[in-house]
């Protein structure tokens, strides 16, 4: 077999990744707009084609070009506990360091017993949330999700939130951060029957918010990045229903000392909650990554 060249093996890995997305099951694929989009010729992405056809990701009629095949999209759309049980899985390896450096897509497909579509889901997704990036010619590199990456972000965000709440021109959709108030409400009444992936996304969207009233396109950015980060470790920690329900009391008072105008007692209320957070993650974080060791917590979903 010709052996792939690492300029063959990225273009892979962007199809995959990338341009299949947009493109339905049996339509013809447009290698002069790839190429074009690429910035290569049309060789090397009609090579990394032909490795594709041999995956059975797509097929080759004469005259007529490459397709992308239904069994692709089949693999792609197994079902939604296949694809999160896969998500789950990567990212449960994250947390637990076990996917450093770069590490081939062929060796994931045998790590994880995946499909070449399910993977490509997989991977598709973790690049849209900066949790992984194509590495050119040699397979993917995974985000550092680990306690210094957790410690550092929590420093960071102890710097910039409080901050944010004090800028220049500081204001909050009050209708939206109302709503968001109310759906915290909610959840603390309804705590026990909430699954932790809706728990995390409300705490999430808590943390968006406040950002989002600084009118920083970067500071946006940059706290969507903790978001992701939070994602992959801080699963671990919503298990215990009890700092959830004080973290989301500790949200309610923010709102309403913004809300009332009150944004230096906003501010110093924040930076007090996050080293809550902060010190309650490290204090838990061997215990809960060992509960993900055993299966007793799944990340990503209800625990086990």
């Amino acid at each position: 077999m010709t052996a792939v060249s690492p300029l063959q093996e990225r273009i892979r890995n962007q199809l995959r990744a990338q341009f299949f997305e947009g493109i339905q099951v049996g339509e013809r694929i447009n290698e002069a707009e790839i190429a074009a989009i690429l910035g290569v010729s049309r060789t090397p992405v009609r090579r990394a084609l032909v490795q594709l056809e041999r995956e059975g990701v797509v097929s080759y009629e004469a005259n007529r070009g490459f397709r992308l095949l239904e069994a692709s999209r089949a693999d792609a759309a197994q079902g939604q506990a296949v694809t999160l049980s896969l998500d789950e899985t990567v990212m449960r390896d994250m947390a637990l360091g076990a996917l450093d450096g770069v590490i081939s897509e062929r060796a994931l497909l045998a790590r994880y017993n995946a499909t070449p579509g399910g993977l490509t889901s997989t991977l598709r997704r973790l690049m849209r949330d900066q949790l992984a990036e194509p590495s050119p010619g040699r397979g993917w590199i995974f985000a550092d999700v680990g306690a210094a990456a957790l410690d550092d972000g929590y420093r960071f965000r102890q710097i910039v939130e409080p901050a944010a709440i004090l800028s220049d021109l500081y204001e909050v959709d009050r209708s939206a951060m109302e709503a968001l108030d109310g759906e915290h409400a909610r959840a603390i009444d309804t705590m026990e029957t909430m699954d932790s992936r809706r728990l995390f996304e409300l705490d999430a969207k808590f943390h968006l918010m406040i950002a989002q009233g600084a009118r920083s396109a970067s500071l946006v950015a940059a706290i969507e990045r903790q978001n992701n980060i939070r994602r992959v470790n801080e699963y671990l920690g919503f298990g215990r229903r009890e700092r959830i329900r004080q973290s989301l009391t500790e949200h309610r008072g923010i709102m309403a000392a913004i809300k009332a105008g009150e944004r230096q007692l906003a501010a110093a209320l924040m930076r007090i909650h996050l080293q809550i957070s902060r010190e309650e993650t490290f204090v838990h974080l061997e215990e809960d990554l060992e509960s993900v060791r055993s299966g007793r917590v799944r990340i990503g979903g209800e625990d086990g």
